[in-house]
């Protein structure tokens, strides 16, 4: 069972977070690492393969491989290893090597029907929600550039692996979404504190605490719909995943630019706080409607964390605009001509196109959900 496949509706909904994490490798690389391109590209398909088998695996054992590959991978590429990244593959690894040792799991699609004792359920589940709630929390800065925009081995172990056991778990649709929300609201509440203090930072730091912070909050509204038990709310943290992939895409595209066009600034602003017409609004509806049903609570928070890092994400780039003009006066430099992104401007133009038609994307995340989340049910309709 070692190579067995699952190529269902979750591997086509991740192959696209594969080929953004792969275009950000290659531009990463070759602009600021200074490879060639042949090098960028040569790394940038290794990060899309690893990705895309990991997607596909249905063998935990394979899925341990890979994100161990990855993890020299990332040595060979970074020359470096220590760092949240081992902690949170050791927590990947750690708790699909116990699913399949304890629970003598081959294949993902047993999960359902293996016989697991609680203690060791609660175990698997905890280092596969840490790992997660590890990529949310923005630990050390520095570390940033370095970091994957849509954490997609981490999600795909949750979703592969977690969804199908927590479903006989009360505790984990009760728990999970409620840490996910706090996660979220400390990143909203962190990026709202840079944002106040920016002229205490460098322009290169506070870009570095927007990106970690934005990235937190998506991925915590995507983890949110996953854990939530609700199917719609699934479907919406799905599409959340995507919307975290090319937001900040565009972010990262858009805050990279000296100096900052604030036409592009303010697009990546519509795109991360989910305008209508982008592929955002899209996953906020979804996953509000489909936490109103099962947690309301939830639903109430993350609406309130929402319009919070709209605020923040807001005050965060205006500063930005501001500190790099007051920079280029102070030190007499001639503002040179705003050049268009072109990273930026192909993920606004998949969200719009997305935001426009979404129809057959949700499908796909229908399927999708279908697929990881068996065991997740409605709602009884009233009596």
């Amino acid at each position: 069972m070692m190579f067995h496949w699952m190529i269902d509706a979750f591997f086509w909904l991740v192959v696209p977070i594969a080929v953004l994490e792969a275009l950000r490798v290659i531009r990463q690389q070759y602009k600021h690492q200074g490879r060639s391109l042949t090098q960028a590209l040569l790394l940038g398909l290794i990060e899309l393969l690893t990705i895309g088998l990991a997607a596909a695996t249905g063998s935990p054992w394979f899925l341990v491989t890979l994100t161990a590959l990855r993890v020299l991978a990332y040595l060979l590429r970074e020359r470096r290893l220590w760092g949240r990244r081992l902690i949170k593959s050791a927590m990947i690894c750690g708790g699909l090597l116990v699913l399949a040792v304890v629970g003598s799991v081959d294949s993902f699609d047993q999960i359902a029907a293996a016989e697991i004792g609680r203690p060791w359920r609660l175990l698997i589940l905890a280092m596969l929600a840490g790992a997660p709630a590890l990529t949310i929390l923005p630990v050390r800065i520095t570390d940033e550039p370095r970091e994957t925009l849509a954490a997609p081995l981490a999600l795909i172990a949750f979703a592969r692996v977690a969804l199908p056991l927590g479903a006989a778990e009360p505790l984990f649709s009760a728990v999970v979404p409620v840490l996910a929300a706090v996660l979220s609201l400390i990143c909203a509440l962190w990026l709202l504190s840079a944002g106040s203090r920016a002229n205490q930072f460098e322009p290169s730091t506070l870009v570095l605490e927007i990106l970690a912070c934005e990235r937190g909050v998506l991925l915590a509204f995507a983890w949110i719909g996953l854990a939530s038990g609700s199917e719609l709310a699934v479907v919406g943290g799905l599409f959340q995943w995507w919307t975290a992939g090319l937001a900040l895409l565009a972010l990262e595209g858009a805050l990279g630019r000296r100096p900052l066009p604030k036409t592009m600034g303010f697009f990546a602003l519509a795109m991360a706080v989910s305008l209508p017409g982008t592929i955002g609004f899209v996953a906020e509806d979804l996953l509000a409607q489909g936490l109103l049903e099962l947690r309301p609570f939830v639903a109430a928070a993350y609406m309130a964390i929402t319009a919070i890092n709209a605020a923040a994400l807001y005050l965060a780039l205006v500063n930005l605009m501001v500190d790099l003009q007051v920079a280029d006066q102070q030190q007499g430099r001639t503002a040179l001509p705003a050049r268009p992104s072109l990273l930026m401007l192909s993920a606004a133009m998949l969200a719009v196109v997305v935001g426009f038609v979404p129809g057959p994307f949700v499908d796909l995340a229908t399927h999708a959900q279908a697929v990881i989340a068996p065991g997740h049910t409605e709602l009884p309709p009233p009596k």
